[in-house]
């Protein structure tokens, strides 16, 4: 027989021998643990139970204080004169439903009859008996709070009292009498958790039992405590019973997992020798295996390393000591920094293993530079994957890597020239892209594109519509301009074949905003120079018919008081001959007067200011609209303020603006075809300035035409000039005033000007 089966064979008696012997110390210390666990269960039951007593008391005392301070305060009140009965009666009330282990709270006067209670004034003179008065006679005496001896009341339960005399300067008032009730003290005082697991009772001296707490569905155990009750004292005990509990299941628990630990050993030694045959076959097994799977690794052509948690070589394949130069003793064992670590990439290489170990490693792994054993640098690419067993235990990571060092010279030098191609395109000025041509998507944009064109980024694959690639077919070159905002571009295009064979466009965008810009100032200056000549031909045709109005207005003016002064006064003529031949002389007086104004206008000159009452000057142009507005059945309504205040002002241009703006709201309405037209002209005094607004109920301004209302020769009006709200302006400017239109919220339109008081700017 060879020696390992002998000593194979010997094993077992060895271990039924070493299984007796722990067998039997395993039974000694059980007997010795339970009985331990006993004694520790009792010594650890009574020190809960005393603290819980010790709890229970100083809670009763610390309840009973805060109600000896209450009272304490009350009295002092009771003294002072700030409680009366309706008051003590309310507190009393309120005390009592907070804490219904009290039964009664009393005022107690000097002949023990009590005169006030939680009802208020007590009238029927009840006194005390001597047990109730025990505790109040003390606190006269001492002149202190004081306890009474416990005695039963009339309900048969026992009871105790608490006296706080009321003193006032030295002299003894009465005092306050607080009854407690032991039982409703227990009740509502000992805390479920104390009561749940223990009997809670109140005994005196003679170890009567005089209020107690239990649960009636549990029996007292042998181990209890008690201490004094102190307040109120007089030899009461508060004393606790545990509840009888045992250790349950313990020992039959404990017997039970003797017997299985014996059976468990018995198989165990079973299992002990089986298990040394099976080991001894699976070694065999293992030793061809691990030899296949070193045959395995170094047929590889890629390297292989298995790298530990702490980052340690624990094995490699041929491959890799080839690839490095060192051999496998070298290596494996090793920790960071490795051999083939260059002194330079010490970090960079770290970094790769603390993203290993932190699952951070990138889909096309880690580009690394590695040192062979001779000293000449490699680039490796390397993937690295959990090292896991079986049983779910991660060992570590395998890493296989491959030599990319003549692949990534020639990736550099294709960068280089790529990188050389795309210098010469981002600087160019001009967008340059390529667009597929069927589904338009962009192929390639350089920066200037992504710019021009607000692509956002010149690299993303999305779909750029450029019009006009698909608009001719069969022309391979074109341009055309396109508006973006306000940038206007230039595309020429040339369908190309991309670098996959499919159909292209090559399109070159060129910003042309400032030529365009350059363009449209010099039309619009070319305009302006039209509207000023315009104007200025206006202005002389202005001169020129004031200049020759003059003569005829002045000679009809003349006639008219000639014809006037000849008249005779007695000589009869028919009504209203001789005041139509004075408003003839007034009226021509006054389109000299205006003639003259707009002549001045014109010429530039300052208007001739005077300080009016603008009312006059209101009621005035009222009545030359009022004509127009009666012809075309338009209600025409003043809705004055009529506050007082001047106005420095040309009375003829004023009257003249708002002749212009009451005729245009008038044309306006009739234009429209207003059902029940009507204009308001409103006045008012605000903030210095007094305000006029020509209000309609028109259908206000169009959208866009509020920014041409002031535009030179703008017009809405087929017979329109386009200049007269323009020269309203202008005159209302003149007098150092504001004019402006708004549309109204009840539909309409509001004109409205406003001009500064007289002697508002010198204030």
């Amino acid at each position: 027989m060879p020696p390992s089966h002998s000593r194979i064979r010997r094993i077992p008696h060895q271990l039924w021998l070493g299984a007796s012997l722990a067998l039997l110390a395993l039974l000694l210390a059980l007997c010795s643990l339970s009985y331990l666990v006993y004694r520790d269960w009792r010594d650890e039951q009574q020190d809960n139970l005393i603290q819980e007593v010790l709890w229970l008391e100083q809670s009763l005392r610390m309840h009973l204080e805060a109600h000896q301070e209450w009272g304490e305060a009350l009295a002092r009140d009771i003294a002072a004169g700030k409680v009366d009965s309706r008051r003590f009666a309310q507190l009393a009330a309120f005390y009592l439903r907070e804490n219904p282990e009290l039964v009664t709270l009393e005022r107690i006067g000097m002949d023990r009859q009590v005169e006030w209670d939680p009802h208020g004034l007590r009238r029927d003179q009840r006194q005390l008996g001597l047990p109730e008065y025990d505790a109040m006679w003390r606190a006269g005496r001492l002149l202190r709070n004081s306890y009474g001896a416990p005695y039963q009341g009339q309900d048969g339960k026992y009871r105790f009292d608490l006296a706080i005399p009321i003193v006032h300067d030295g002299r003894l008032l009465g005092g306050l009498r607080l009854s407690y009730q032991l039982d409703a003290l227990l009740y509502h005082q000992v805390p479920w958790w104390i009561a749940s697991k223990n009997y809670i009772s109140i005994i005196d001296l003679g170890g009567k039992t005089l209020a107690q707490k239990f649960d009636a569905a549990e029996q007292p155990g042998n181990i209890s405590h008690q201490t004094s009750f102190d307040p109120p004292g007089y030899g009461l005990y508060l004393r606790a019973v545990s509840y009888r509990s045992g250790l349950g299941l313990t020992l039959p628990v404990l017997t039970v997992v003797i017997a299985l630990l014996l059976l468990t050993l018995l198989y165990a030694v079973w299992r002990i020798r089986r298990h040394m045959r099976e080991r001894l076959l699976a070694e065999q097994r293992l030793a061809k295996e691990v030899s296949l799977r070193q045959a395995i690794e170094d047929s590889m052509k890629s390297g292989l390393v298995a790298i530990g948690l702490e980052g340690e070589i624990v094995r490699v394949n041929r491959a890799f000591c080839d690839m490095l130069g060192f051999s496998p003793e070298e290596l494996v064992g090793s920790h960071p920094p490795h051999p083939f670590w260059p002194a330079d990439q010490h970090g960079v290489l770290a970094d790769a293993m603390d993203a290993v170990r932190d699952n951070r490693q990138p889909e096309q792994g880690f580009e690394l530079t590695l040192m062979r054993k001779r000293g000449d640098t490699l680039v490796v690419r390397l993937f690295a994957t959990p090292l896991v067993e079986e049983d779910g235990d991660q060992r570590g990571w395998i890493a296989s890597m491959f030599d990319i060092t003549e692949r990534q010279r020639q990736r550099k030098e294709m960068d280089a020239a790529h990188s050389r191609f795309l210098t010469v395109l981002n600087g160019l000025a001009a967008g340059v892209c390529v667009v597929d041509e069927d589904s338009a998507q962009l192929l390639y944009a350089n920066p200037g594109f992504a710019e021009l064109w607000q692509v956002g980024d010149a690299d993303a694959p999305c779909c750029v519509l450029l019009p006009g690639l698909k608009a001719g077919e069969g022309e391979d070159i074109g341009q055309e301009f396109i508006v973006t905002g306000e940038r206007c571009l230039l595309i020429r295009r040339r369908r190309i074949e991309w670098v996959n064979g499919e159909a292209a466009w090559l399109a070159i965008l060129s910003d042309v905003t400032a030529d365009r810009r350059r363009e449209e100032r010099e039309q619009a200056q070319q305009e302006r120079f039209q509207n000023t000549a315009r104007l200025i031909a206006m202005g002389e045709m202005a001169s020129t018919l004031a200049h020759e109005l003059n003569q005829p207005l002045t000679a009809i003016h003349t006639y008219a008081a000639g014809v006037s002064r000849r008249l005779p006064e007695e000589l009869a003529l028919p009504a209203g001959v001789r005041d139509a031949i004075q408003a003839i002389a007034e009226q021509s007086r006054r389109a000299a007067q205006i003639v003259s104004s707009i002549r001045a206008f014109v010429k530039k000159h300052e208007p001739q200011l005077e300080r009016v009452d603008p009312a006059r000057v209101v009621q005035r142009a009222l009545g030359l609209a009022e004509p127009l507005a009666a012809k075309n059945a338009v209600g025409l309504q003043l809705a004055a303020d009529r506050s007082p205040c001047r106005v420095d002002m040309d009375p003829v241009l004023i009257e003249q603006v708002l002749l212009n703006l009451m005729k245009n709201a008038i044309e306006a309405l009739v234009e429209a075809g207003t059902a029940r037209p009507g204009v308001e002209l409103h006045t008012c005094v605000e903030n210095g300035k007094w305000r006029v607004e020509v209000v309609d109920n028109g259908p206000g301004l169009a959208a866009g035409m509020q920014d041409n209302l002031f535009t030179p020769f703008y017009s809405t009006k087929p017979e329109g000039m386009g200049i007269g709200l323009n020269i309203c302006r202008s005159i209302v400017e003149f007098h150092r005033g504001e004019f402006g239109a708004v549309s109204s919220q009840e539909g309409g339109c509001v004109f409205w000007f406003s001009l500064p008081l007289a002697g508002a700017e010198e204030s």
